[in-house]
């Protein structure tokens, strides 16, 4: 039988407050439309989607007709600078390399309803190299079932943002170099790797998933855009280093 997402939520919060871990055998979700409610509820009980200022999300899919998975993100957990920055408090198990995008103006509602998939880059204000913390509230960590890790923030732990840059249109995602190195180990590295070679992308299907309960979407709010190359099973103290060639790097510290 599947968990009522107002209970799960309910649950994942004293996770998030406590440092707590609940037990995957324990819970079941029905789809994602039910871990888009967990979403919102966590979202709500914990004040991560305050009025008027911005946001912090992730959003992500791995073909440009969907489908897209998006969540809103803690916004403790989202560190900025020119690195290394210091995550080690947040528990991480994971770490992603990533590219950010900010947003230039608010986005209403049905200004969000009216955009096409692909569209919408002059909404982007600038964009960093992005580190994204992988961490689990989940006893079973990573090996936890699929829905249950997309319900769980999907698996977000933090978020570290380096400096931030103009958007560049017409950018070649497709052939954009990218690395990922943890501590002295072979870094992972090739050409490409976003799985809709455009982080750009996912702009629509986030601002109609951030805007779908009625609420303007503030100027100014981040989203990240989903791996380009993925480290699992770290720990405290291991060393995460993302790689744009010509646009720069982000180090961070687990």
């Amino acid at each position: 039988m599947s968990s009522s997402p107002s209970a799960l939520a309910t649950a994942l919060a004293a996770c998030w407050r406590d440092g707590s871990r609940l037990d995957a055998a324990d819970w079941a979700i029905a789809d994602e439309a039910a871990c888009a409610a967990v979403h919102a509820e966590l979202a709500a009980e914990l004040g991560w989607l305050p009025a008027g200022r911005p946001q912090f999300w992730k959003c992500g899919g791995s073909a440009r007709s969907g489908p897209f998975g998006h969540a809103p993100l803690a916004p403790h957990g989202v560190r900025e600078g020119a690195g290394p920055i210091d995550l080690g408090d947040l528990g991480l198990i994971g770490a992603e390399a990533e590219i950010a995008l900010r947003l230039a103006r608010d986005v209403t509602p049905a200004a969000a309803q009216a955009l096409r998939l692909g569209a919408g880059a002059d909404l982007i204000d600038a964009f960093c190299v992005a580190v994204e913390g992988l961490a689990s509230r989940w006893q079973q960590g990573m090996a936890a079932a699929p829905l249950l890790k997309h319900a769980d923030s999907q698996s977000n732990g933090g978020l570290a943002l380096g400096p931030w840059q103009a958007w560049q249109p017409g950018h070649d995602w497709a052939r954009q170099p990218c690395t990922l190195q943890i501590d002295t180990a072979a870094p992972q590295d090739g050409i490409g790797g976003h799985g809709l070679d455009d982080p750009a992308w996912v702009l629509v299907p986030w601002l109609q998933a951030a805007t779908r309960h009625g609420a303007t979407i503030a100027a100014g709010s981040v989203v990240t855009t989903g791996s380009w190359r993925v480290a699992l099973k770290l720990g405290a103290g291991q060393r995460a280093v993302a790689r744009f060639a010509g646009l720069g790097e982000l180090a961070v510290q687990l």
